[in-house]
């Protein structure tokens, strides 16, 4: 006959491994890592930058193809735009926008209403719009206050003239 309280002892001698004990912890800490992964990456999804929404994408997504003219007008009437931003910030916490635009003969355009929509990638939910007045020679220029992020922004250039309307979009890497 077996002593009961040997037998006990025995038990508890036997390793971790032994006991089989090793699945249901080994289970646990993948479901530890799992569950923590999903975590971090929610956490991250809705945290600062992710909430950018296109404003009125509805209502622009049934206007597509007079957007889409827009987008060609610059390329079928020969304009070449070009967008410059200074390389630093002055004092005030600006940066000046230049926009350059010239028609298919590469004479100046003047007199066009330039505004332009502009925002960092990293920033989407932060636009900024400003309307850039004529400083002459086919520039178009302004300060917009607040551009400090560094790293690639948008620019989304609206332009009128001449009975004319042309959209163009452009990418500029902005460092500090």
């Amino acid at each position: 006959m077996t002593d009961p309280i040997k037998s006990n002892t025995t038990a508890d001698n036997r390793s971790f491994f032994e006991r089989g004990l090793h699945w249901p912890v080994g289970l646990i800490c993948l479901f530890l890592i799992s569950a923590s992964v999903i975590v971090t990456t929610a956490i991250m999804g809705a945290g600062k930058g992710s909430q950018a929404v296109e404003p009125d994408y509805y209502a622009r997504s049934i206007a597509w193809d007079a957007e889409k003219d827009r987008l060609n007008t610059a390329s079928r009437l020969g304009w070449v735009v070009r967008i410059s931003a200074s390389p630093t910030i002055d004092p005030l916490g600006t940066r000046h926008v230049s926009v350059m635009i010239l028609d298919a003969d590469s004479n100046t355009i003047e007199g066009a209403l330039v505004e332009i929509i502009c925002f960092s990638q990293a920033n989407a939910h932060e636009p900024f719009t400003k309307i850039l007045p004529s400083i002459g020679a086919g520039q178009y220029q302004a300060r917009i206050q607040g551009m400090h992020t560094t790293g690639l922004w948008e620019f989304r250039i609206s332009i009128r003239h001449a009975g004319e309307q042309a959209l163009v979009i452009e990418s500029l890497e902005l460092e500090e």
